[in-house]
């Protein structure tokens, strides 16, 4: 059977792939947007209730149901800062996401759709039910309002042909679509559904997987048969902490209060699950939990109560005394921990004992020594590489109209509801932007080439303000280019090197109030570069014929999305060879000179003009002889000499010449 699902009465076909956490946030709402949203998912409910009819008798939201023990900790009430320190892969990621649908918006998500909730300790939200399935059973309603179409199936593969997106089920259906969003989740918990499809798919589709690691997961200790004999047994109230072994008087690189409990294993618990985050490959490396039974009390005031104790029960077998200041399955082991016999008489132990005692109150430890399977892990690090994801829509950077969400990206974060927040953020993000209709607008473009000092930042900058249009100043991307290869050492003039490194450079170019920024691994260098010394840096590296082919579909993509006004030295003869409007602009050398010269001064800095005049005459030079791309006009390009005339009379020139190209109706 195939069924064509392709837009039809103005309505998007979309796909999602995964009926967990993100992927009922993600089909309710490309619904409510306006989408044709068929969602799929393999686990099937064995009720077999006429209730579950609507949803293709789909086990809808299994993970879901399980978590926070079955309470479901929807969220984190938390602001931005605080979100972002609970992540700690890949957080700068997220930021959009989070901007668009915060908690509070989860928050009244679940509210709306009549589930009443509460926050607790640590800013963690709940159903005030304290039931996991008033928080399923609101996308149930939503999915049912919306129309969403559940498909209780196997996806086997996803292909993209001829522009639709073909999904092949377990039972041989086919069905194609506009869109697609993947939802599957990650590794762990694999009794819950999740088994890894979702990288498949991405790895198929041409994507990058990180390697696959559990997070939040439990761990087992070197001091087994110890763990062995207290399992079962909870520790409420302690401090639990992790240190390096390797560094004994080192912080520790995780440290909290709260709960944990011992298994046959090793330990688990919220407290060892939020830990394991902070540790890497414990099979490698040495770590050491270091448990504080009593943190309301000093060492010095445990001593204290132990003198007290160890006087009124002196006949007492010191483990039976002990009791009353730990579990009873605790207070034997305890002793051995500390070197002292179990059944040694409390009026028998030594001062020296006594101290050990109290100071293992303070540092009871445990050696780890692995974690368990991923499949025993509430998340998983590691997924598809967000390098290869818009942050901004979480669409794929790779195939057009392919989206991602949830966790089968490489985003993971600490207990507390954070994981969920993710996972719903990036399904609203991804929901909100595979619902929208593409607008085949043709859009302008206009390019100003010129040498050095001849004023085209400037005039694009106004020519852009005026006419509402983006300004790309693609020579700002060079500059940065420069800024790294002096950063990392590298010779301007070695092209081998610098290519060597374009998969560690990641320059953003964003607009910030109309006014271009440009971001290098996250710094904003837009000051950074706009030096004398980077300047010739930038004209080096543009003459290399592989950083202008690693830059040129960026700049390229920017006239596509929008309409631009980019400046730059080779832009109507090789960026952009159809741009509605060409201008080069040419003025004399001294008079160019002068005008870099008072820029550098108003900017503070301390240069002398003939060291000015010397350098933009070599520039001009090296940019118009090379051999790729020189800076000379376009055949097609007006010749503006602008070196007699201020800015605002360049400026009307340049609208004469705009009007003339593209007509006074614009």
């Amino acid at each position: 059977m195939n069924e064509k699902m392709t837009e039809k009465d103005g309505k998007i076909r979309v796909a999602v792939i995964g009926g967990g956490a993100s992927g009922l946030m993600c089909a309710c709402k490309a619904a409510e947007f306006g989408a044709d949203v068929t969602l799929f998912e393999k686990n099937k409910s064995d009720k077999k209730l006429s209730s579950e009819a609507r949803f293709d008798n789909a086990y809808l939201g299994k993970k879901l149901l399980i978590t926070g023990k079955g309470r479901c900790n929807v969220t984190n009430n938390s602001d931005i800062n605080t979100f972002m320190k609970n992540v700690p892969t890949n957080p700068k990621f997220l930021y959009a996401a989070y901007c668009a649908f915060p908690p509070e918006k989860t928050m009244e998500f679940f509210e709306k759709g009549g589930t009443k909730l509460k926050t607790e300790r640590g800013n963690r939200v709940f159903p005030q039910s304290d039931k996991s399935v008033d928080i399923l059973n609101v996308f149930k309603k939503k999915i049912i309002e919306t129309g969403v179409k559940v498909v209780n199936q196997k996806v086997v593969s996803a292909e993209k042909k001829d522009g639709l997106f073909e999904i092949l089920t377990d039972e041989k259906q086919k069905f194609s679509f506009d869109k697609c969003v993947i939802c599957t989740g990650g590794a762990s918990y694999k009794a819950t559904g999740s088994d890894g499809d979702g990288y498949r798919f991405a790895k198929k589709f041409g994507h990058t997987v990180k390697p696959l690691s559990p997070s939040l997961v439990p761990m087992e200790c070197k001091e087994k048969e110890l763990c062995e004999s207290l399992s079962g047994l909870t520790l409420k109230n302690v401090d639990f902490s992790v240190y390096d072994a390797a560094k004994p008087k080192g912080k520790p690189l995780f440290s909290e209060r709260g709960e944990m409990l011992f298994t046959h294993f090793g330990i688990s618990g919220p407290l060892v699950l939020s830990a394991s985050a902070h540790i890497k490959n414990p099979e490698n490396n040495a770590y050491r939990a270091q448990i504080d039974l009593k943190p309301a009390l000093s060492e010095e005031k445990i001593d204290e109560k132990l003198v007290k104790l160890f006087s009124e029960k002196s006949n007492t077998n010191i483990s039976n005394a002990l009791m009353s200041m730990l579990p009873k399955s605790l207070a034997k082991p305890f002793c051995v921990c500390c070197g002292v016999s179990p059944d040694k008489k409390a009026n028998s132990v030594s001062r020296e004992e006594r101290k050990n005692i109290a100071r293992a109150f303070k540092s009871f430890s445990l050696e780890i020594s692995a974690f368990r399977p991923i499949d025993e892990a509430i998340v998983t690090s590691g997924g598809v590489d967000v390098k290869e994801i818009n942050p901004s829509t979480m669409e794929s950077k790779l195939v057009k109209n392919l989206y991602f969400a949830g966790e089968v990206m490489d985003v993971d974060a600490y207990t507390g509801g954070f994981n969920l927040q993710i996972a719903f953020c990036t399904a609203y993000l991804a929901a909100k932007n595979v619902s929208k209709k593409e607008r085949m607008i043709k859009m302008i473009s206009i390019a100003i080439d010129g040498p050095s000092g001849s004023g085209k930042s400037s005039l694009a900058k106004l020519l852009a303000k005026k006419l509402g249009y983006i300004h790309v100043d693609t020579g700002a991307i060079y500059r940065t280019i420069g800024l790294y290869a002096k950063k990392n050492g590298i010779d301007p003039h070695d092209e081998k090197t610098l290519s060597e490194h374009f998969d560690k450079i990641h320059v953003k170019v964003d607009w910030i109030d109309g006014n271009q920024h440009i971001f290098l691994d996250d710094d904003d260098v837009s000051t950074d570069i706009r030096t004398p010394e980077i300047s010739m840096y930038a004209s080096d590296v543009s003459a290399l014929p592989k950083v202008r082919e690693f830059l040129l579909e960026m700049q390229r993509d920017f006239a596509r999305k929008a309409n631009v006004i980019m400046d730059g030295r080779d832009i109507g003869t090789v960026v952009l060879p159809n741009a509605d409007v060409k201008i080069f602009l040419r003025a004399d050398d001294e008079k160019r000179a002068m005008r870099r010269y008072l820029e550098l001064k108003e900017k503070g800095q301390d240069v002398e003009y003939e060291k000015v005049y010397e350098e933009l005459v070599l520039r001009d030079k090296n940019d118009s002889t090379r051999k790729t791309a020189p800076c000379v006009p376009a055949k097609d390009s007006v010749i503006l000499d602008n070196s007699d005339i201020n800015l605002e009379e360049t400026l009307e020139k340049a609208i004469e010449i705009i009007n003339a190209k593209l007509g006074a109706e614009r």
